[in-house]
């Protein structure tokens, strides 16, 4: 059932009713533009599922309205751009949420398991991709393109029902409960300059350099954002790592920056010369408190051969994807002592005490019979 106008958008809701959950996917174009552009909004429950077409003459209110229900769960298949698009385009964040990749994660199917993946495993079905990379803003839209957008949420909602006999019989639900509720938590859709520092990966940056590198990440997300834009097309990463490593002082140092050119001729290029000549002359005293975002101490190597061998363990033993429990960078962190999400909940349980105890001598690793065992250390 494809949906172009408001009156069959309201009959459709009202058929759906208050279901106990919705499941929910979007698609949407963002090679060109800062934000995603929303082509397609696919809804359905039981027997009731739509293409919703954003870009025809319809008002979606009626649809926000019925998904701000907190009585009804909103099912998606890795959410975050998803929601990320709620967010963008009518600020509003649905939950409560659930997301079935990180489900599947927490039921033992590996970092990042696909949507088809589930698809075939629930339901035995193999589902067609060959729409999955079209231009969704052209119309109108054909019919196997709508045949592929319907199946994404007709099938979402019976790998929705597999996974929860999977975890209520597998007592997880605690764990679900609370990696769901942060997902829609707006801050993460909001531009944050210490994330895409991070993003950036320099080292070892002095507090001067660390400076430099935000205010150059802000100057590029907000010409992004005015002229519409994708943050790449302003500057990209590595261009910001030159321009940090080696700050020029004028124009012609400025066209023998990595991906500048012929551009610093012009407005862009006065722009990042005043931003990088105010980041040198600001005193230190009026800096922003940026932590540089990869002055960490090195972390021991043997620390991290050992809570490598714990999170196989702990993943192993729980069945839970390795990814989700603890990622490279935060087993890194847990090495030189700095706290994080794993000194916390579900993780904290499973994990990050044994990893605090291994860490301070009080616990040892040893294998017997072939298993991975934990001794104390008197």
């Amino acid at each position: 059932m494809l949906i172009h106008n408001t009156n069959d958008l309201n009959k459709f809701i009202a058929d759906l009713g208050t279901p106990p959950y919705v499941a929910i996917d979007t698609e949407f174009i963002s090679e060109k533009t800062y934000y995603p552009q929303l082509c397609l909004v696919q809804v359905a429950y039981g027997d009731h599922a739509a293409v919703i077409d954003p870009l025809s003459d319809i008002d979606l209110n009626p649809l926000i309205t019925f998904l701000e229900n907190h009585n009804i769960v909103k099912v998606f298949h890795a959410a975050h751009q998803d929601l990320a698009i709620f967010w963008n385009n009518f600020k509003f964040s649905p939950t409560p949420v659930f997301d079935t990749q990180i489900a599947a994660m927490v039921c033992g199917y590996g970092d990042q398991v696909s949507y088809g993946q589930l698809v075939k495993s629930y339901t035995n079905t193999t589902l067609d991709k060959s729409a999955q990379i079209i231009d969704w803003s052209k119309r109108p839209l054909l019919k196997h393109h709508l045949k592929y957008a319907i199946a994404d949420v007709t099938n979402l909602g019976l790998v929705y029902e597999k996974l929860l006999e999977g975890i209520s019989g597998g007592n997880r639900s605690g764990w679900i409960t609370d990696e769901m509720e942060s997902l829609s938590i707006s801050k993460r859709f909001e531009f944050n300059p210490e994330t895409q520092m991070k993003k950036v990966k320099m080292r070892g940056l002095s507090r001067r350099r660390c400076v430099m590198l935000y205010e150059l990440i802000c100057w590029r997300e907000d010409r992004a954002k005015t002229q519409d834009i994708p943050r790449g097309w302003v500057l990209k990463d590595i261009t910001l790592r030159d321009l940090v490593s080696n700050p020029p002082q004028n124009m012609g140092e400025l066209e023998r920056i990595r991906g500048i050119g012929g551009n610093a001729r012009g407005q862009l290029g006065q722009q990042l010369l005043e931003r990088i000549r105010l980041s040198k002359t600001l005193p230190l005293s009026d800096c922003p408190l940026v932590d540089p975002p990869t002055s960490y101490e090195v972390p021991n190597e043997n620390a991290l051969v050992l809570l490598r061998a714990l999170l196989k363990h702990a993943c192993e033993k729980h069945k839970v994807a390795p990814k989700l429990l603890a990622s490279k960078s935060e087993l890194e962190e847990i090495a030189v002592g700095t706290k994080n999400r794993i000194a916390q909940g579900w993780r904290w349980e499973i994990f990050g005490k044994l990893a605090d105890q291994l860490l301070k001598g009080q616990i040892a690793l040893a294998l017997v019979d072939g298993k991975m065992k934990f001794v104390p250390v008197s």
